[in-house]
Parts: C-alpha cells; sequence; structure tokens
C-alpha cells in the first residue's frame, strides 16, 4: 500500500512539474524578449506609448500599437512581441513589472500554461487616461464625470493575460493583478490638459494614411491623363476621392460624430472639427466633379474651375487651422501651412490653366504634382 501511494503521489505531482517547467520557459522567453525595455527609454524609443495612469495591482499601461493590431487582427499570442508592457514609478524611476496580451478571445491552445485569461470590459478612454465601461463609443460620455477631461478612445471586450516576468507576484507569475504593486498607489488619475501619447499617434496615423492616399491619387491621375481615355477609365481615381473623403469623416475626429459621443449638432460648436467635417467634403466634392467631367455630363472647363475655387477656399482655411483652442505658431502649425500652400497652388493652377477655351497643357502635371507635395508633408507629419 506504501508503494501504491508513492506511485499516486508521483503521477498528481507529474502535471503540476510539467506546468512549473513551462511557466518557467515561459517567463525566460519573456525576459529575453523584453530585457532592454528594462530601461523605459528603449520602450518609448521603440514605440510604447503611454495608455493609463498608474492602475492599483496592475501598474502604468504602455502599448505598441502595431503589435497589438497584429495581435487584435491575427487573433495570435507571440510571446517575442508582447503589445503591452507594464511598469510602475517612484521618484522619477521607472520599473518594468511584467507584460500583458490582448486578444480578441482566449486562444484555444494553451500558450501560457497555468494562465486564466479574463475578459476586459469594452471602455472608454480619455485624456487623463480614466476609463469607463460602455458597449460602444456612441455610447461614452463625451467627457468624464469626474475629471471632465474629453474622450479619446474606445476599444471593445478583450480576453488579457499577465505575465509577471519581472517582479514577483504571490499570486502565480499568470495572476490577473499583482498585490505586492499596492505600495505604488494607484486611482488618481493625473492632472492632463495636453493631448496624451495615443492622441498624438492617432493624429499622426491618420494624416500619415491621408498622405499615402494622396499619393495614390496623384498616381492615378498621371495615369489618367497620360493619353486620351474613355469613361470609366479617365476617371478612376474618382470612386477613391469619394471614398477618401467618407474615410475622413469619422477618422478625423474620433470623438465626435458618427464615431464617437459628440452629437451631430455639437460638431457646430468645435470650430476644430467643423473644419475637419468640411475639408473632408472637399475630396468627395472633387470626386465627383471628376466623374461629372470625365462623362462629358457637364462642361469641363467650368467644373475644373469649380474645383479650383473649392482648392482655394480649403487651402486657406488650413492657415486658420489651430489645435486646442488658442493661435499657436508651431512645426503643427508649419505643417498645416505647408498643406494649405499646396492646396492653394492647385486652385491657381486649375483657374489660371483654364482662362482659355483650351485647358493649358502643364495644367495635365500641375495637379498632380501639387497632390505629391500635400502628401509628402501629411507622409512625413509629425505632432509635438
Amino acid at each position: 500500500m506504501h508503494l501504491l501511494a508513492f506511485f499516486l503521489t508521483l503521477l498528481a505531482a507529474a502535471p503540476s512539474a510539467a506546468a512549473a517547467r513551462g511557466a518557467d520557459d515561459v517567463v525566460a522567453q519573456v525576459r529575453r524578449a523584453t530585457a532592454r525595455y528594462v530601461d523605459i527609454a528603449n520602450a518609448r524609443a521603440d514605440g510604447y506609448l503611454q495608455a493609463s495612469g498608474m492602475e492599483r495591482y496592475h501598474g502604468y499601461h504602455f502599448v505598441q500599437p502595431a503589435a497589438q493590431a497584429r495581435a487584435l487582427a491575427t487573433a495570435t499570442l507571440d510571446l517575442a512581441t508582447p503589445p503591452v508592457l507594464l511598469y510602475v514609478e517612484h521618484d522619477g524611476a521607472w520599473q518594468l513589472v511584467g507584460v500583458e496580451y490582448a486578444l480578441p478571445s482566449a486562444p484555444a491552445a494553451d500558450v501560457l500554461p497555468g494562465a486564466v485569461w479574463h475578459r476586459h470590459e469594452a471602455s472608454c478612454h480619455y485624456r487623463d487616461f480614466r476609463e469607463l465601461p460602455a458597449d460602444s463609443a456612441r455610447a461614452c460620455p463625451s467627457k468624464h464625470p469626474a475629471s471632465d477631461e474629453p474622450f479619446v478612445g474606445w476599444h471593445p471586450a478583450l480576453a488579457v493575460a499577465h505575465v509577471w516576468a519581472w517582479y514577483p507576484n504571490p499570486d502565480g507569475i499568470f495572476a490577473e493583478t499583482n498585490p505586492w504593486l499596492a505600495p505604488y498607489g494607484g486611482a488618481a488619475a493625473p492632472d492632463h490638459h495636453a493631448r496624451n501619447p495615443a492622441e498624438l499617434f492617432y493624429s499622426q496615423l491618420t494624416h500619415r494614411v491621408a498622405g499615402a492616399i494622396l499619393l495614390t491619387l496623384a498616381a492615378l491621375t498621371v495615369w489618367e491623363s497620360w493619353r486620351p481615355r474613355r469613361f470609366p477609365w479617365n476617371a478612376v481615381s474618382a470612386p477613391l476621392w469619394v471614398a477618401f473623403g467618407v474615410y475622413l469623416i469619422p477618422s478625423s475626429d474620433p470623438e465626435s460624430w458618427p464615431y464617437g459621443p459628440q452629437r451631430f449638432s455639437e460638431i457646430f460648436d468645435d470650430p476644430l472639427v467643423l473644419q475637419h467635417k468640411l475639408l473632408a467634403l472637399l475630396p468627395i466634392a472633387i470626386g465627383v466633379i471628376t466623374a461629372l467631367r470625365a462623362a462629358d455630363v457637364l462642361p469641363g472647363r467650368r467644373l475644373a474651375r469649380v474645383l479650383g475655387l473649392l482648392a482655394l477656399a480649403g487651402g486657406a482655411t488650413l492657415f486658420f487651422h489651430f489645435h486646442d483652442g488658442r493661435v499657436h505658431f508651431d512645426a503643427i502649425y508649419l505643417q498645416h501651412a505647408l498643406m494649405g500652400s499646396t492646396a492653394v497652388g492647385v486652385g491657381v493652377a486649375l483657374l489660371v490653366g483654364t482662362r482659355t477655351p483650351r485647358v493649358r497643357p502643364w495644367l495635365a502635371w500641375a495637379w498632380p504634382a501639387f497632390l505629391t507635395a500635400m502628401a509628402t508633408v501629411l507622409l512625413f507629419y509629425r505632432e509635438g
């Protein structure tokens, strides 16, 4: 009986020992992948952005947008590229404590042996890093009820797991929380007024996506004018212009209608948001005009002059494009002024090039040249 009991004990202990070895392997791999991020300067240099304040038992969350987007798109956990780093801070010194993996749902494969994936509810995020639960961005308050800071983004429900690879945790290396982080505090959010890193990243991303689209439109415009083509091949850029404008309407201001919590009527109370929405209508108008000209539905020369006036108006507004409700002549303003200059250049070229019944031949290259110039500014756009 004693021998039988001994063997039964071995059999019972074997799985837990294997799981422990697996957990040790995971920790070793995570530590190898994140060793350079013990210095938070390296994390910031590699694109990790602060996405939360100090959360009790969790720490500060620093998210790498590309890694997180890849994880959500593929629903795959890659131990070597954790999308979220967790830090604590004391007297200006930052300490890496662990990593976090977030997927649309818990993976079927047991990548983290012994880990319990928990659900992070769909949440609204605010400028001061506070969060509120909500089923959609439209359901979020436009300002946080406690801090009055504006809404900046929303994420759906996620399956989340932690690996406390750099700080001991009495509840285990895969536990949801770490009670030994309690001395670092939490709950109180800093008093933020400037845009946070996630907002700056989003703004740069949308500007650069717009630059890539404009560069594509410039190439299509050159192709259309390379030689005479029949409709609809002489207007292949028209649908992309319209799609570009439709994309800009929700993406230019995620806090406003139609994506965010602000109502349609509130667009007219915010000059910056109103300007963004009006500018988003310009590509739609260009697409419609391009299609009408190509189909000979209306006089092409007259439509080109209307297009020139629209470009002048849109370009002029960029010289009055000020963030945070104040006048600021800085790098951000300079970039918008450069974009405004290219739009004004397009407008002048269209008006001058169509003054005579016969359209000036140089207009065929002037239009894509100005588009390329604006696209270049957008592709290298930087906030701050």
